[in-house]
């Protein structure tokens, strides 16, 4: 090869770096320190010949990439979101006494421990868990069982617990309530969130009942006592009765009497052939000074509450404008103005004194108009009880009717069957209550889309995973014959050199005739 031309050609020395400086900087001046064209083709061509000389391993490798893709996409874990919303209405008319957020608090409900325990088991979650798991969830499944053994019931329970917190979504929209559930097959997702929306359901309607539950049962358990306490006071005016006339008997025997006819007259109903007359009951003038002190008070409650029901659903829509629904703020002001909207204690308790104080009153009333007192005899009417099983026997009153009885036990049976038909007014009255409040529950949350079982999962995407694989593929195919061509250590192109820092003794710039006959 006939050697090139140039100053270099003909230096009698080897070549040294501070030589070749000038030349470098003369190409990076006439690269103007952006982009060398040279040195990009120099790229290019080298990557071109690479590619040209491994044509049979790109086919390879794009087809095993295209196949693992294919692969990937059949059995990577897919997730499956099945969903359900109510909207919650306020009836007026029934929902008297209920505040304007029925959904306050619904996230927490639907989230809670005891709620999402109750949809594992409803959904009998602990045995499907592993029968419905497939490819590689299965795979991971059978590896970790045989590594670290089987969970137990409470160790799986407390595992599903926290996964549905992650798994279950609760979004909350003015009056409307979705629940979104996702799971890794369609027919548990559905399962699921149709069982967390059951569960709110009942939730909701233990919280909204029970308070009248729990009033009937304590009522009912007051007049179970004292129809006890009535069937041992006549149980004793029995016996007092029953020793008076043996010793009438007796007297009546020593005096010559037909002991019968004595005990027939004495046993002998009284009955007045004239009508009663009204008295009047010294009790209902203070009665009802007290029933309007407790009404004044109970309506500056209801003022007071309604006041604040007012003030936070201002500060709530005030929040609603300037934030999201999701934001922090939001959230914690919905949560206050359910708190605000829950009957609180004192005042249910205010209602249950004004109620029964009324229902007295009108007792005592109807009592003195029919010329009897509170100290007085009693008949089944002035008991107020519907005929069935609360209902006391009529023995009971015919029993009152006796001349002969003892006076202080006649007047406490009186007060105690005034009491008792108090009481079951009252019962009456809380199962009046109970049905409205079950009527408005009823009404008050409507299922405007049911749970439908997905038919395609929304994770992953299959043409995205199936589109990046390809692109993959495609990638890798053509960059690994480049990478195998740079790691053979030989220096082919003119970056090369540059790109290992190899010291450079001469440059050699051939003629193009001489460079094809090399």
């Amino acid at each position: 090869m006939p050697r090139a031309k140039g100053p270099r050609s003909t230096s009698a020395k080897w070549p040294t770096m501070e030589d070749e400086a000038p030349e470098g900087t003369e190409e990076q001046q006439q690269g103007g320190g952006g982009l060398n064209v040279e040195v990009l083709r120099s790229y290019l061509a080298f990557a071109k010949q690479a590619i040209a000389k491994s044509k049979l391993l790109i086919a390879l490798v794009a087809l095993a990439g295209m196949a693992l893709t294919i692969a990937v996409a059949k059995y990577l874990p897919r997730t499956y979101q099945s969903t359900t919303v109510m909207v919650a209405s306020y009836n007026g008319v029934l929902d008297s006494d209920r505040g304007p957020q029925p959904l306050a608090g619904a996230e927490n409900q639907i989230l809670s421990q005891q709620n999402l325990e109750a949809v594992i088991k409803e959904t009998n979650l602990k045995k499907k868990y592993y029968e419905r798991r497939k490819g590689l969830l299965a795979l991971k499944d059978k590896l970790v069982q045989a590594v670290v053994g089987p969970m137990s019931d409470k160790l799986m329970m407390q595992v599903l617990v926290g996964t549905l917190q992650n798994r279950i979504k609760v979004t909350i929209e003015k009056e409307a309530l979705a629940i979104n559930a996702d799971w890794t097959d369609a027919q548990t997702s559905a399962e699921l969130a149709n069982a967390a929306r059951d569960g709110f359901l009942r939730l909701r309607n233990a919280a909204e009942v029970s308070a009248f539950q729990e009033k009937m049962s304590i009522l009912d358990a007051h007049a179970a006592t004292l129809r006890d306490e009535i069937e041992q006071l006549a149980k004793q005016l029995k016996e007092d009765l029953a020793a008076k006339r043996a010793e009438r008997a007796a007297e009546a025997a020593k005096s010559g009497v037909d002991p019968k006819r004595l005990v027939a007259g004495a046993a002998a109903p009284r009955v007045s052939v004239r009508p009663s007359k009204p008295v009047t009951d010294e009790q209902i003038p203070a009665l009802r000074e007290r029933l309007a002190t407790l009404k004044q008070n109970l309506m500056q409650a209801e003022s007071a509450r309604s006041a604040r029901i007012r003030d936070e659903q201002a500060k709530l829509d005030e929040l609603k404008l300037r934030f999201t629904p999701n934001h922090p703020q939001v959230i914690t002001q919905e949560e206050r103005l359910g708190i605000a909207s829950q009957v609180s204690s004192e005042l249910s308790l205010a209602r249950s004194e004004v109620a029964d104080l009324e229902s007295q009153i009108r007792q005592r009333e109807s009592m003195a108009k029919t010329g009897k007192t509170a100290g007085g005899g009693v008949t089944a009417s002035d008991v107020g009880a519907a005929p069935g099983a609360d209902t006391l026997p009529i023995e009971i009153f015919s029993l009152l009717d006796q001349k002969e009885l003892d006076p202080a036990l006649s007047a406490q049976m009186s007060g105690a069957i005034i009491r008792y038909g108090s009481l079951r007014d009252d019962v009456r009255g809380a199962k009046l209550a109970l049905d409205t409040a079950q009527a408005a529950f009823n009404h008050r949350y409507q299922i405007v889309s049911p749970v439908e079982v997905p038919t395609k999962p929304i994770k992953p995407k299959l043409p995205v995973v199936i589109g990046a694989g390809f692109v993959l593929s495609l990638l890798l195919a053509f960059a690994l014959p480049v990478l195998l061509e740079v790691r053979r250590d030989l220096v082919v192109e003119r970056w090369q050199v540059h790109h290992f820092r190899l010291p450079v003794l001469a440059e050699l710039r051939l003629p193009a005739s001489t460079k094809e006959q090399a």
